[in-house]
């Protein structure tokens, strides 16, 4: 059979998903487990070739079935405004839908344009259902599935998940070269995405992931990871694993492979400032295997802030973990949560640590709690909207302690005080220096550099975030 994997075009309020835009890695791993079956596959990024060019391209390849990915709450409504245009223009196709807020929150997912939702694993979901639509198989009988029928819907059961990811093949990367080019983060272009593990073991209230993968966690062995690694040409990787350097020792077994092969790469994981507390031998380790940046979930500057958020870890495990970053060399990117609750003085708090720290590349999530986590479960009736392209985590959707506007003022202001002190700490003429260099050398275009500084003057007015709320209720 012919499947087409169609990536949403971009939407949302702001356009943040342009800021970090990564390959559907997804859909590639799911398109390789097909490909093994002897079925034809095809990647479609709307989000590059246009929605129009790309649903031509889709009809002329004429498939038998499209797929659609949902990871984000954002994407709901411009995924099922897809689904019915596939609908419309290719009836003879049957629409599934996937991903982690699919996977999640099944229930929302119910129209008339979706025949079929995706739960859990998709390499354990999509071949088994390609494979009995062509052999004329029992589809109640494939785990994973909600199955849209003349009654209603019916649920078919959890799908399994395989124990090791070393069984499943490697990403059919093929499938997206034309757009390999495209994908960046940071302004580090071109960039590609690897998975090396899945799941993750803590229970953070506000994440789903633990709950989409049972709490189990999952790897790929060191010599895989080194096979995959030799496939990609790009120089930058994102890593996806939720917690990289869970397991110590595979870890370090990781990194000597990847020297040892003489593979050198810009490499993005994140991790937990206690991992990198108990074990920072691990960050020299993978120094060597070219360059390495890490995100950080710092959370919260308080143990309070931790505990709210059933973080299982300390303040002081976040400025020890940053103190030792810096001594290594390492770049790092701490993420803080902005609870809707917050009066002036916790935010006051926030830049007053920031400002000590230096920690100039901070980024600022509010508290928003999202379908499928244990947030939504407890305050999902003190939503203030359902208009879900503002679940972006930079809108407040709960109520706000402070008056909206002046919370706006103060989230604002976190964003300007993160870029005054990246300036007093590298200085505003170096770091245009490097943004330039990084435009001549080819690793970020010119639209995209002035795309994400233009991003950065946005976020520091308050404005940027009323407006949404003025739609809303307008």
């Amino acid at each position: 059979m012919k499947v087409a994997f169609l990536k949403p075009p971009v939407g949302g309020i702001l356009g943040l998903e342009m800021l970090t835009f990564v390959e559907p890695l997804g859909p590639i791993c799911v398109a390789a487990c097909l490909e093994q079956d002897g079925h034809v596959c095809k990647v479609i990024d709307l989000r590059i070739d246009g929605e129009e060019k790309g649903i031509a391209d889709c009809v002329a390849f004429d498939p038998d079935v499209v797929g659609l990915q949902c990871n984000f709450t954002t994407e709901r409504n411009r995924t099922i405004r897809l689904a019915q245009r596939i609908k419309r223009e290719m009836p003879k196709a049957l629409v599934v839908i996937g991903g982690h807020d699919a996977s999640r929150d099944p229930d929302w997912f119910r129209d008339d344009a979706i025949d079929f939702i995706a739960m859990g694993d998709g390499e354990e979901v999509m071949p088994p259902l390609v494979n009995a639509l062509a052999d004329g198989g029992d589809i109640r009988k494939i785990p994973g599935l909600e199955v849209r029928d003349g009654s209603g819907w019916l649920f078919t059961g959890h799908a399994p998940a395989r124990p090791h990811l070393d069984m499943y093949p490697k990403p059919a990367r093929h499938l997206i070269a034309q757009y390999a080019d495209h994908y960046y983060i940071n302004f580090r272009k071109p960039l590609a995405l690897m998975e090396t593990a899945r799941g993750c073991p803590f229970k953070c209230n506000f994440c789903s992931v633990w709950k989409f993968h049972e709490s189990t966690f999952r790897e790929k062995s060191p010599a895989r990871v080194v096979e995959e690694l030799r496939d990609i040409t790009a120089p930058n990787i994102f890593i996806t694993d939720d917690i990289f350097w869970m397991n110590v020792k595979r870890g370090e077994a990781m990194a000597k492979e990847i020297k040892a092969a003489g593979i050198k790469k810009y490499f993005t994981v994140q991790t937990r400032t206690d991992i990198i507390c108990k074990f920072p031998h691990l960050i020299e380790m993978w120094k060597d295997c070219g360059n390495l940046a890490i995100f950080l979930g710092l959370e919260s500057v308080t143990d309070e802030g931790l505990k709210a958020v059933n973080k299982k870890n300390t303040a002081d495990n976040n400025v020890r973990a940053i103190n030792i970053l810096k001594d290594l060399g390492v770049g790092f990117t701490p993420n803080f949560i902005v609870d809707p609750a917050w009066d002036r003085d916790d935010f006051t708090r926030l830049r007053d640590w920031i400002e000590k720290m230096g920690a100039y590349n901070s980024g600022f999530s509010i508290l928003t709690p999202l379908p499928g986590t244990d947030l939504w479960d407890h305050d999902k009736k003190r939503v203030t909207t359902r208009r879900w392209e503002m679940y972006d985590i930079v809108h407040a959707v709960l109520p706000t302690k402070l008056p909206l506007d002046e919370f706006y003022e103060e989230y604002s202001r976190l964003w300007q005080h993160s870029l005054d002190v990246r300036y007093r700490n590298r200085g505003k003429m170096r770091t245009y220096v490097q943004l330039g260099a990084a435009v001549l050398a080819g690793k970020v275009s010119l639209k995209e550099l002035n795309r994400g500084l233009g991003m950065a003057r946005t976020f520091t007015k308050p404005q940027t975030f009323l407006r949404a709320h003025d739609s809303a209720s307008s």
